[in-house]
């Protein structure tokens, strides 16, 4: 035995986890456009409200304009402190509720009904305010230095323009159409996750029982391996399985916060090569023991009319995963843990530093170690991994995630 006396639970390293203004990965992660909301989320005409949202340890404010222009303004009003989601929006931008200040979308105060007219002028008032880019679904922010600000990135994925048989969707990942619901952790821990391929085999079938009822965790086993991408890193299993097919299939992890999963219910009977992941989706740090997740969904359509039959690659529905919601018994949470229960159990911020990595952690050890890299290349002046500026090539850049069903079994593999 060896005792629990004196156990010491050492620092996290926060070099790696926490995510406020000044941080490391806080300023990392500034360097990229992070999604902040649903479009939907931000209704058009007179139902429109402002929004109150917190992402990266900042609370902001979102609204949408009468002309459909998006706003994101600093929180509290550069008069008197008052919380702008209490504001009235109008043409000309966001009123504050206490004494009228009026903002406009980029935060210039045009108006303060209490003053004198040339006040306005004469104060030059600005509420700060970050770049919004809207797209796929999505409001994006950038939160970087604004000499900094990159191209938004055109993955394969939602690069579909002229496209009719496919349509955007935006959908917060475990809440629309999910239920592994993994919320109340640093985001590293649920973010590590898409390259481990292994807790598939563990969590999601030989402990909970099979949670996904599909090839992927089938009987027997796979073999697994990781590798670098152009994006980041990616898992490599190949399955042989029980119907003499063998699946081979990728998942990617692309910096700083985008993971690439493909159909988690891919049933390994028909004969098909690179069957890639239909969702962009982004492991978002609310602050640094809370996460959300927001994601694009390439939607497949016909004549521009998305199909109601069709189910996102990972949409792991109650019948599948049975009462995996946040509500749900603690008996049945230790009975049959999932993703949610194992990455929030890590402690609210998990510590490396007692974690004993062994050959399975491969792709997690590289994750960290390109992470450490880019924060180097930040420090040097560099721009980090997967920042966009020349618009020539920023066009449906590779992803590297995908399914591959081959006949044949053992010997059997597909181009890579």
């Amino acid at each position: 035995m060896k005792s629990r006396y004196g156990f010491h639970v050492p620092a996290a390293d926060n070099s790696l986890a926490l995510v406020g203004p000044g941080e490391p990965m806080g300023e990392l992660m500034r360097r990229y456009w992070q999604p902040l909301c649903l479009s939907g989320d931000l209704a058009h005409g007179d139902a429109s409200l402002p929004r109150r949202v917190r992402i990266l340890c900042e609370d902001l404010v979102v609204f949408r304009g009468p002309s459909g222009q998006v706003g994101c303004l600093e929180l509290h009003c550069a008069h008197r402190g008052t919380s702008l989601e209490y504001g009235q929006i109008e043409a000309g931008g966001i009123r504050c509720c206490y004494h009228g200040w009026l903002f406009d979308a980029q935060g210039q105060c045009t108006d303060m009904p209490a003053e004198e007219p040339d006040m306005v002028a004469k104060m030059d008032v600005w509420q700060p305010a970050y770049p919004v880019h809207e797209f796929g679904g999505l409001v994006f922010i950038y939160m970087g230095p604004p000499e900094l600000q990159p191209l938004f990135p055109m993955y394969d994925i939602i690069d579909v323009a002229g496209r009719d048989d496919v349509v955007l969707r935006g959908m917060r990942l475990w809440e629309d159409h999910s239920v592994g619901f993994v919320r109340d952790c640093n985001w590293l821990q649920a973010f590590e996750n898409v390259v481990d391929a292994y807790h598939l085999l563990q969590l999601h079938a030989a402990i909970s029982g099979d949670q996904f009822g599909s090839s992927v965790t089938a009987p027997g086993a796979p073999e697994i391996s990781f590798e670098e991408t152009p994006l980041g890193v990616r898992y490599h299993m190949l399955r042989d399985l029980p119907n003499g097919n063998r699946l081979e299939r990728f998942g990617e992890a692309c910096l700083p916060n985008i993971m690439l999963i493909p159909s988690i219910h891919e049933p390994g009977t028909d004969v098909k090569t690179k069957e890639r992941a239909t969702e962009l989706s982004f492991c978002v740090p609310v602050d640094n023991e809370t996460i959300c997740a927001l994601t694009i969904v390439a939607w497949p359509a016909k004549d521009g009319v998305p199909l109601e039959d069709w189910k996102p690659g990972t949409d792991t529905i109650t019948d599948i995963r049975p009462g995996n919601f946040r509500s749900r018994p603690y008996e049945e949470k230790q009975r049959h843990p999932d993703d949610m229960e194992a990455q929030e159990s890590q402690r609210r911020i998990s510590v490396h530093g007692l974690e004993h990595l062994g050959r399975s952690d491969v792709g997690v050890a590289m994750l960290r170690q390109q992470f450490r890299d880019a924060l180097k290349a930040m420090e040097r002046g560099e721009d980090p991994p997967n920042i966009q500026r020349d618009k020539g090539a920023n066009k449906s850049i590779p992803t590297h995630a995908w399914n591959t069903v081959t006949a044949g079994g053992a010997g059997a593999k597909a181009a890579e």
